[in-house]
């Protein structure tokens, strides 16, 4: 049974990365490497396609509160870390774009600011929408959800990992 199992899913990976080929999609591995676009960092990325939103390792420095979002005096700019694992930083202002309501494991609601960011994946520019993240405790800084991957015509071939430098030319 797992060798007829093991057969199908060969198959249907293999016809899967076919498709892709026959349909000009851009095929990465389940983990690259990512560069915000314009920022001398690179960050590991894990490609995530159970997730709809991509989402960021970053230090809150300086925010506005979720509860002052309506207030039309308010600021609206977030200024935040990224930091990788080699210990290397950016600091990064920009406009919050709007709040994203996460569900917990315990069945609750997180409030998570969103930005635009532009990054560098594969070769390909790509900006979208990004929930910044404690993700201190997780194996990769970055997560690229389905949004993003989309966007992009990115198919994930999860046999493969570091397919493509993270470099883009402007």
């Amino acid at each position: 049974m797992l060798r007829k199992l093991l057969i199908a899913s060969s198959i249907i990976a293999g016809t899967a990365l076919s498709a892709a080929a026959d349909t000009d999609k851009n095929v990465l591995g389940w983990l690259e490497h990512v560069r915000i676009a314009d920022l001398d960092i690179e960050l590991d990325a894990k490609l995530d396609t159970g997730a709809k939103t991509s989402s960021i390792h970053a230090v809150i420095l300086d925010a506005p509160s979720r509860k002052d979002w309506d207030d039309e005096d308010e600021t609206r700019d977030i200024v935040f870390k990224v930091v990788n694992e080699d210990g290397d930083e950016r600091t990064i202002e920009t406009e919050i774009v709007r709040w994203a309501a996460i569900k917990t494991k315990r069945g609750g609601l997180i409030h998570r600011p969103v930005v635009e960011l532009e990054f560098c994946l594969g070769g390909l520019l790509i900006e979208d929408e990004v929930t910044l993240a404690d993700r201190g405790n997780f194996n990769y800084e970055t997560l690229i959800g389905r949004n993003m991957l989309e966007k992009a015509d990115i198919v994930v071939d999860a046999s493969e990992i570091y397919t493509k430098r993270a470099r883009c030319s402007k």
